[in-house]
């Protein structure tokens, strides 16, 4: 199981980033993918496919932070 003070590869570009990094150095994204809406600009995670607050569907592999 990993710690939470382990690094971890940044979703977007694989380097490697620390917990209380709020963006990556590599590619300046925010390290874990999450959706943002461009309809409501409501925040979701990667795994979600509709907005839950909208309901507008996300572009597959798309609409990240």
């Amino acid at each position: 199981m990993k710690r939470p003070d382990e690094p971890a590869a940044c979703d977007h570009c694989g380097a490697l980033v620390f917990p209380d990094m709020k963006k990556c150095a590599q590619c300046g994204r925010f390290p874990v993918k999450l959706h943002r809406c461009p309809k409501c600009h409501t925040i979701a995670g990667k795994e979600e496919t509709v907005c839950p607050r909208c309901g507008r569907m996300f572009e597959p592999g798309g609409d990240y932070l």
